[in-house]
């Protein structure tokens, strides 16, 4: 094959298949993005912008926790019954104790609950899908026994007032969401424990045989996952200014799919924050592309569950193309006329120090 300043045609078509299903998403989000901006007047205006984060902030924030699980190779269908158990929790708090203490036990409790659900999947050793459905249906259930399932009101406006205001111009809870983001990437891409969670997820056996501490590993995102579920609550609650025993019910499937369109992997080892990110952005602006071109809202469920088994789907053709890619760029490196443009560790491979990001 020809070659290009020292590159092979091979290798350019080897680069595009092992990071074409890292953007796949992000460039069908531009597309809509330019699509609704065209066909609509009122796409772009900073009032709907704010309106789209505002709508995925309390999704997103959670999202970045289940990043993490799916990367380490779990699931956690709880999260809907942590948001609504910390909500009754910290409101009854907040009532009694304050803002400040109630938030910080809200924070507190919503950590335990992830806890518990860590120490389920990796002290017992039980399926996290099944953990989290059973774990999910209790913390729903206190919820409303808790609540004596009534709504429970704030005193006072304390928390909505703190929901409600403004940095510069920005919303809080888009705020925090940015924080989220911010700080999952740094954890997921930039620390030790990040590649231990990404080893964990790719191959558990070799990770164990590298010295990784395979529960430990697992048992973090499940405490983090929590605490950011618990953040998502105190949002919800101060926006309504009360707190909701029945809140959040289908949250973990909307979490879960969002994350998943974005390209992270269910199989766990592979994905990133970006990726996360762009899946809960990909959903929000899609459902508010039906609100601004006026079609019927009775099938957004529809195409969103055709985007998510069309997501799974590209995932696994496009991962196959990304592991053959990688088996030829291993057998060219073996070549000394060979020059690969990518020296990007083989999928599955047990890295933890070196350059940040995901394997």
């Amino acid at each position: 094959m020809k070659a290009i300043r020292g590159i092979s045609v091979d290798d350019l078509r080897n680069f595009v298949n092992r990071h074409l299903h890292k953007y796949a998403v992000a460039l069908v989000l531009l597309v809509i993005c330019v699509f609704l901006s065209v066909t609509t007047d009122t796409f772009l205006t900073k009032m709907n912008i704010t309106n789209v984060l505002l709508q995925v902030s309390m999704i997103g924030i959670i999202a970045m926790g289940m990043t993490m699980l799916l990367v380490s190779g779990n699931f956690d269908l709880s999260v809907g019954g942590i948001v609504a158990l910390v909500g009754v929790v910290g409101a009854k708090a907040i009532n009694s104790s304050g803002l400040v203490p109630g938030i910080l036990i809200a924070v507190a409790f919503g950590l335990a609950l992830g806890a518990v659900n860590g120490v389920i999947v990796t002290r017992l050793g039980v399926n996290s899908l099944m953990a989290t459905l059973g774990s999910g249906l209790a913390y729903s259930g206190l919820a409303l026994l808790v609540s004596d399932s009534s709504p429970i009101a704030l005193h006072g406006s304390g928390l909505r007032d703190l929901v409600k205001a403004e940095l510069l111009g920005i919303d809080m809870p888009i705020l925090v969401f940015a924080a989220a983001i911010i700080g999952a990437t740094w954890f997921l891409h930039f620390t030790v424990g990040g590649r231990e969670i990404y080893a964990v997820g790719a191959n558990p056996d070799a990770a164990r045989y590298a010295g990784v501490p395979i529960n430990r590993v697992r048992f973090l995102p499940f405490v983090i996952t929590g605490g950011l579920c618990s953040l998502a609550s105190l949002i919800l609650i101060g926006q309504l200014n009360t707190a909701l025993p029945d809140a959040a019910s289908t949250w973990a499937l909307q979490v879960i799919a969002a994350v998943v369109v974005g390209g992270v992997s269910i199989a766990g080892g592979k994905g990133t924050v970006f990726m996360g990110t762009v899946g809960v952005l990909l959903i929000g602006v899609v459902n508010n592309g039906f609100n601004l071109e006026n079609l019927d809202t009775n099938y957004q469920s529809i195409f969103t569950g055709v985007i998510i088994v069309a997501a799974v789907a590209v995932d696994a053709y496009l991962g196959k193309r990304a592991a053959l890619a990688t088996s030829r760029l291993v057998s060219a490196d073996r070549e000394p006329s060979r020059g690969p443009i990518d020296s990007e560790p083989a999928a599955g491979s047990v890295g933890l120090t070196g350059s940040s990001g995901p394997p």
